[in-house]
């Protein structure tokens, strides 16, 4: 025993304290995921903390004695090492806050195309400045190079250590589901990124599901939607998926919002039939996908041509369909997505760009909201007389700040904190008065009549809160709900569900119910006029939540347990009819 004391100690006697300190980055990580994720509780703080900071210390360890074997002993090289090695967890951080997920596969091809200017801000700037002072005081202060015969025997204690965290997880100890959301912040950020960039892809089945499966589908209600009754050949059809809206930015479910600031959106969910849907995903063209297709496994459905879009739908029975956009409609490839999914024309930002009328309106991410529905309305004017499905993605309510320069045009303002400068409370304020000038526009055209149908929702919540957290603390998990409001001009009777598990998944299922179409079996949804049992399926980047009334099942997308294979089965699935 004391010879195994000897060896250990001989093998961190020069490093113990840079890990200490070098691990202390990924402790904050971890606390700060939990507590995004809603777990940081006392039953799995101290234990997930303890063992990150043991994995991290083990992690670093192996890194530095590879590194040591191979004969590196320069300290600039050790801290730029270091430098990058935070980069990761710099990653992690910022896509557990915009997106409460780790880094991904997912997220690295939102990389392309999107607006870098930020890393020019002074914070941004001061922000690296004091990770790279971290880096080289602690290198500076407590790296020592170590002989190799050291750097071995220390790199075979760290492994050792971490295949013991492999093969016997002690998080796994915890109750369910805090051991779940423990473990997963374990993993070190390289970890967890290479994870799951190696990870083997899900196949989509698309056909006839087995018995078992079946039978699964069953018990959480899903695969059966079916018509109310409440629908009519409505002659044109608007989509408004308004970018990161979330009911938190409207007074009628935040009073911290000011009445004034949300009035025209408040105005049109008392009048119409609205609701407050679960969010099932969390970017741009994930949110657009579950919307087209009421199925949760985005990834699988845009890979196969999005197998059951009800955009598609539309278009066989007649319907011209197009997507309107003031960002780039070539990111992510969306041009070429969106036109499998079922538009014929997808038209944005680099469309407008050759148009005098509208290219002094672009800036920032493009072309401003206000001038979109102007384009909007005169498009459907040249098409009044054929029937039209007409999608619109805002832009002037991205994230971090909303649009900063508006061209001159004018808005009411709202003499209120946090509203006098740039941020997305007064974005999604000055979004609610292009809706309302939007529908002023329709009236005057005399396009808002009784064929005419307008559905305004969100694409997916916006959870930054700075630089104004005042207005959303505390934070109840319903501020991340989309609102959904159905405007026609002929009432529509019928009463929507109250179910609490109506969601983003229930929007296709609706839109067809609303024109008397008949879904496709594959739909997890179901129309927000049925009284139907309702299952929230939200796949994440390497799990699936699935809620019901009676609990939440929390399963790894590579779980190997048997009693997880047929519900893996069942989320990989597009049934035909």
């Amino acid at each position: 025993m004391q010879s195994l004391k000897n060896s250990i100690f001989l093998a961190f006697k020069n490093d113990y304290k840079l890990l200490f300190l070098l691990s202390l980055p990924a402790l904050a990580l971890c606390a700060f995921g939990l507590y995004q994720l809603n777990e940081l509780t006392w039953a799995t703080a101290p234990a997930a903390l303890a063992v990150k900071l043991l994995c991290e210390f083990l992690f670093i360890g192996l890194l530095l004695s590879l590194a040591q074997i191979c004969g590196l002993k320069n300290k600039g090289a050790v801290t730029l090492a270091a430098f990058l090695y935070y980069l990761t967890l710099t990653a992690d951080f910022v896509l557990l806050w915009y997106f409460k997920e780790r880094f991904g596969a997912k997220y690295l091809q939102t990389m392309e195309g999107g607006d870098y200017n930020f890393l020019t801000d002074w914070r941004v700037i001061s922000y690296f400045v004091l990770l790279a002072a971290f880096c080289f005081f602690a290198v500076r202060k407590f790296f020592t190079a170590s002989p190799r015969r050291t750097a071995a025997m220390r790199l075979g204690w760290c492994a050792t250590g971490l295949l013991l965290f492999i093969f016997l997880p002690p998080l796994a100890l915890l109750k369910a589901p805090h051991n779940f959301y423990a473990q997963y912040m374990l993993a070190p950020s390289p970890v967890y990124t290479a994870r799951a960039l190696l990870a083997k892809s899900p196949k989509a089945h698309i056909g006839t599901p087995s018995t078992q499966v079946q039978k699964l589908a069953e018990s959480y209600g899903i695969w059966n939607a079916a018509n109310t009754g409440v629908g009519k050949p409505y002659k044109r059809v608007i989509l408004i998926a308004a970018e990161s809206f979330s009911v938190k930015y409207l007074h009628r479910f935040n009073p911290k919002i000011p009445a004034e600031a949300s009035r025209e959106v408040d105005a049109l969910m008392a009048r119409y039939p609205s609701a407050s849907l679960e969010h099932v995903t969390l970017s741009t063209l994930y949110g657009l996908s579950v919307i087209f297709t009421s199925h949760p496994f985005v990834k699988l459905a845009y890979e196969n041509g999005y197998p059951d879009s009800f955009v598609r739908t539309l278009q066989q029975h007649g319907y011209r369909t197009a997507f309107l956009r003031g960002a780039n409609e070539k990111y992510m490839d969306e041009n070429i997505l969106f036109h499998q999914a079922g538009f014929q024309e997808v038209i944005g930002r680099t469309y407008f760009e050759t148009d005098p009328r509208y290219a002094p309106f672009i800036n920032w991410w493009g072309l401003m909201d206000r001038k979109l529905f102007a384009y909007a309305a005169e498009y459907l004017q040249a098409h009044q007389n054929e029937p039209v499905f007409l999608t619109l993605l805002t832009v002037d309510t991205h994230v971090p700040l909303g649009r900063t320069d508006y061209a001159g045009e004018t808005y009411r303002e709202i003499d209120a904190p946090f509203y006098d400068t740039p941020t997305l409370p007064r974005a999604f304020a000055r979004l609610g008065q292009d809706v309302q000038h939007f529908l002023q526009d329709l009236q005057a055209r005399g396009l808002w009549d009784e064929d005419t149908l307008i559905i305004l929702t969100g694409d997916h919540p916006a959870y930054p809160d700075t630089p104004t957290p005042a207005l959303f603390s505390p934070h109840p998990a319903r501020y991340d709900d989309l609102p959904f409001i159905l405007l026609t001009k002929t009432p529509i009777q019928k009463p929507l569900d109250t179910d609490g598990l109506i969601s983003q998944l229930d929007i296709a299922p609706t839109v067809l119910d609303l024109l008397n179409i008949q879904p496709p079996k594959a739909f997890f949804g179901h129309s927000l006029f049925a009284d139907s049992p309702r299952t929230v399926f939200d796949i994440k980047e390497d799990y699936a939540v699935i809620t019901t009334h009676r609990a939440k099942r929390i399963v790894p997308l590579n779980s190997k347990r048997a009693e997880d294979k047929t519900l893996l089965e069942l989320l990989r699935t597009f049934p035909r009819s």
